[in-house]
């Protein structure tokens, strides 16, 4: 008896899934956005903090229009994932200014390491995701005073 409903529960949940599903789209996808990324958007080599005690850590970094996120730098990879709007962001690699402008839909693994500022230039808010993967030990962001020109 508790096999038979078992397998009726089951049956009646697959068939309300199949019910929610749209046209010929399955009811489960997946969009790549970043894949097996081997490198920093600085084009350098990056590996994991050798901890016992990983970390990962996600949010969501609005700026609105006019905003800069103030220098800064990672200490540990960054994922980021532009939600909405438009981000410029200028690197100091070793006393050169390099400017790389993100839009919605781009992902990026950050350059670690390296003071950096974002800034939103546009009308319009811009949304990240971020997702640090660090440890107790490193610091998800560390603030900077703007680099001497």
């Amino acid at each position: 008896m508790k096999n038979t409903i078992g397998i009726a529960l089951v049956a009646g949940i697959m068939l309300t899934l199949g019910a929610c599903s749209t046209g010929d789209l399955p009811p489960v996808s997946s969009t790549v956005l970043l894949d097996k990324a081997a490198t920093t958007v600085l084009g350098d080599g990056f590996s994991y903090p050798g901890e016992d005690n990983p970390e990962v850590t996600s949010s969501i970094v609005r700026l609105e229009p006019g905003a800069e996120t103030g220098w800064h730098l990672h200490e540990a990879p960054m994922y980021a994932y532009i939600l909405e709007g438009t981000l410029q962001v200028t690197y100091d690699v070793n006393g050169t200014m390099v400017t790389k402008t993100y839009a919605e839909g781009d992902a990026i693994l950050e350059g670690l390491d390296t003071p950096h500022i974002g800034k939103n230039l546009t009308n319009r808010q811009v949304a990240i995701l971020v997702v640090n993967m660090g440890s107790p030990d490193l610091a998800n962001s560390v603030p900077l005073d703007a680099p001497q020109q």
